[in-house]
């Protein structure tokens, strides 16, 4: 028998736990609540990964063709790739909650780090940890701050999340494709593939938007 409060064994008989005092109730062992380090995602969390995912498919197919198409020896695609599974590990993996905030840090961390070093050496350039890491840095602490606040804080909810991790992601990629120009092409910023990216993600804002507004508009005909 367990203490239903602490969880911690009781004797068999006893209605006294040494920590929490006196108790209503034992509970049997196979019953007692257990601390996993994996969660269930919600239903609304694994169709905002659903949707990032797939948005995400679109840039690294195109990104792709075009690099083998254009530059057969210098490749450039992988660091796009790359990119874009950063972006997910940082927009999508901590909606998921399958993981305590704590290891969400400390993989997100790894990952950017990871991405980090990873273009180092294909590079061979140390100027753009500088130029290109630390804004990325920067920016992405900011969106994740403000992730925090506003849903952790229950200011933005359902699809308006969805929006929100949208609009961000969009001005994540832009921001890359400025910063990666102008390290790689001098300081000549041409907006490309970002564009499309974005618009794409202006598109998920536009559907997550309506979605939410026929929901309010359900709402409002069941309370009548």
């Amino acid at each position: 028998m367990f203490c239903p409060k602490c969880g911690k064994p009781l004797a068999e008989g006893s209605m006294a736990c040494v920590d929490c005092g006196p108790v209503n109730a034992t509970v049997p062992q196979e019953h007692k609540s257990k601390k996993k380090f994996f969660n269930a995602p919600s239903k609304a969390a694994k169709s905002y990964a659903a949707i990032f995912s797939a948005a995400l498919v679109f840039p690294a197919s195109i990104c792709t063709v075009i690099d083998f198409l254009v530059h057969k020896h210098d490749c450039w695609f992988d660091i796009v790739i790359g990119a874009l599974m950063l972006a997910w590990v940082i927009f999508v993996y901590p909606v998921l909650r399958v993981t305590k905030a704590s290891v969400n840090g400390i993989i997100i961390f790894g990952a950017i780090m990871g991405f980090t070093l990873y273009v180092s050496h294909k590079t061979g350039q140390a100027e753009w940890i500088t130029q290109f890491t630390m804004p990325l840095i920067l920016m992405t602490a900011g969106m994740i701050a403000l992730d925090v606040s506003l849903i952790g804080g229950r200011h933005i909810k359902g699809f308006h999340i969805v929006s929100l991790m949208a609009i961000e992601s969009a001005i994540y990629f832009v921001a890359l494709e400025a910063m990666m120009d102008n390290l790689f092409k001098n300081g000549v910023i041409e907006l490309t593939w970002s564009i499309v990216v974005a618009c794409i993600f202006v598109s998920v804002v536009a559907f997550a938007e309506a979605f939410s507004y026929v929901g309010r508009l359900n709402r409002k005909d069941k309370n009548k």
